[in-house]
């Protein structure tokens, strides 16, 4: 029996099935001191808050209905994530 011979493609493992040797090489979970809310914000929520923080550092010449409606918009789209 030749080594290099390939076993086929049922051999192959998954990406989703780690072997318990591997798991130390895993990269390390830092976000456990991160609260609940913060771990769960998309790259959406991340924009909605930049833009309403902007909207807000322009003084008085702010759109406040502009950002109220930001606002509603983003907390109608935490769906429930903390």
């Amino acid at each position: 029996m030749n080594p290099v011979e390939p076993k086929g493609l049922n051999n192959i493992p998954l990406p989703c099935e780690v072997d318990e040797n591997c798991r130390h090489n895993a990269p390390a979970s830092h976000n456990h001191f991160l609260p609940p809310f913060l771990r769960n914000l998309k790259q959406e929520d991340i924009i909605l808050i930049a833009l309403i923080l902007l909207l807000l550092l322009e003084g008085n010449d702010c759109d406040l209905l502009l950002v109220g409606i930001l606002v509603v918009v983003f907390l109608a789209g935490l769906d429930n994530s903390f």
